[in-house]
């Protein structure tokens, strides 16, 4: 079944898309990360001489080693740098990028997660401070290399270190001092940081760094603490921002006079029902904004707040998961698009809203539906047909779309259409 499926898209491309434009060949063939392999294979073989089709080629997520090897050996420096990112390039190939003489090749060959760590030893080493950053950034760089690299004279790589996924508590603790303040933000703001790195960087200098402590979970209870009077709106915000904040500090830091930080508490998911029914009566729209879009707001609050005087609370509680039907019907018939779009894209919507939704008259909100995981059946049906190409293709590929509905589709009049269709029923078999 699924190789008569993909006959079926191979069929489609070879009879529809061979002679097509770029537009049509950009969006529906090289933008798609589903398109298998063999289509990719022939476009490439249709196409030989167009450096736009190559480039697309070669960053495609689906393309062949095979496909990937030939593109490698291309003229043109964007075709080798697709190949060199690309998560599909086999080591063997990246091996040999590794050594092209164009600096930025190099640098995406560094950054690719199938990289040999090997080549990214020898990456380390380039003379390149670019590439010795891909390295740098790369999560499959050993620690010792790290650490190493941690010394790198250029700013650029030492911040590549402390931005790394798999840097060390150690390898942070030594970057927490480093000259630069991006470095030491980066380091301020990275989930293995310890406690104790974070209390000595919250007396730093540099208000971004002391923000990135304010907001870290990792932040001991006393740095939070004395960053509830720091001097700076954006720290003082990050502190009421901040899930591990004691509740005491949040009370605080809700009757600050500053709208930034008393938006940050409303948005805190640990904020209590008192702090949160205090600020959504709050006179500043940004504070019920946030409250409105506060999962943990109560329903009596949504419901209050959807009346609000100001479109972007009701626009924040339309898009709230735990807004009950009852308000999300109410705002679905609001006169403005940003409201209905709002509740098209809300998961929770009922049914019946997502159905009368389905022939709104701005596209925005038909599209809305389309995407949504919670559209019926019947909606997408309709959805199909909508005369604006980005809803339909998005009705396509909505995980309601039944495989019987796909079949009926299949032979669709609309040629693009007729693609989407059978390349969902490939990727259902």
């Amino acid at each position: 079944m699924e190789n008569n499926y993909l006959n079926d898209v191979i069929a489609s491309y070879s009879f529809d898309y061979k002679y097509a434009g770029w537009t049509e060949i950009n969006e529906d063939i090289l933008q798609d990360e589903n398109t298998p392999p063999e289509v990719l294979d022939k476009l490439y073989e249709d196409n030989k001489s167009n450096p736009r089709i190559m480039r697309g080629l070669s960053a495609h997520p689906k393309a062949s080693e095979a496909l990937l090897k030939k593109l490698s050996t291309d003229i043109n420096d964007a075709v080798r740098w697709g190949v060199a990112d690309n998560k599909s390039t086999s080591p063997d190939v990246l091996e040999i990028l590794s050594i092209d003489t164009v600096p930025i090749i190099r640098y995406r060959v560094a950054k690719n997660a199938r990289t040999p760590v090997r080549i990214l030893n020898k990456l380390a080493n380039d003379e390149n401070a670019m590439v010795r950053e891909g390295a740098a950034s790369n999560e499959c760089t050993t620690p010792e290399t790290l650490l190493k690299l941690s010394d790198d004279p250029d700013d650029a790589v030492r911040l590549a270190v402390a931005q790394n996924k798999n840097a060390s508590a150690d390898i942070l603790a030594k970057l927490a001092s480093d000259p630069k303040d991006d470095v030491r933000t980066a380091v301020a703001e990275h989930p293995n940081v310890d406690g104790s790195i974070l209390m000595t960087l919250s007396r730093d200098r540099d208000i971004e760094v002391r923000e990135k402590v304010a907001r870290s979970h990792n932040t001991p209870t006393a740095a939070l603490r004395d960053l509830l009077d720091d001097p700076e709106t954006s720290v003082r915000e990050g502190v009421g921002w901040n899930m591990i904040t004691p509740l005491e500090y949040l009370e605080t830091l809700a009757g600050d006079k500053k709208q930034t930080i008393r938006t940050g508490v409303a948005k805190n998911p640990s904020a209590s029902d008192a702090i949160l029914e205090r600020l959504s009566t709050d006179g500043d729209a940004y504070v019920r904004k946030a409250v409105a879009k506060n999962e943990k707001s109560s329903e009596d609050l949504l419901i209050r707040l959807a009346k609000d005087e100001d479109w972007r609370v009701c626009e924040s509680v339309a898009g709230n998961p735990h807004a009950p039907d009852k308000v999300l019907e109410f705002l679905s018939s609001n006169s403005d698009t940003y409201l209905r779009k709002a509740v098209a894209s809300n998961k929770a919507a009922p049914t019946q809203v997502l159905l009368t939704l389905a022939d709104d008259k701005d596209w925005m909100v038909r599209e809305n539906v389309a995407k949504n995981p919670s559209a019926p059946l019947e909606a997408l049906l309709k959805l199909v047909d909508d005369s604006d190409w980005r809803v339909a293709k998005l009705a396509i590929r909505n995980p309601n779309m039944t495989i019987e509905a796909l079949k009926k589709l299949s032979n669709h009049t609309n040629y693009r259409l007729r693609y989407k269709v059978r390349i969902a029923l490939l990727l259902a078999a």
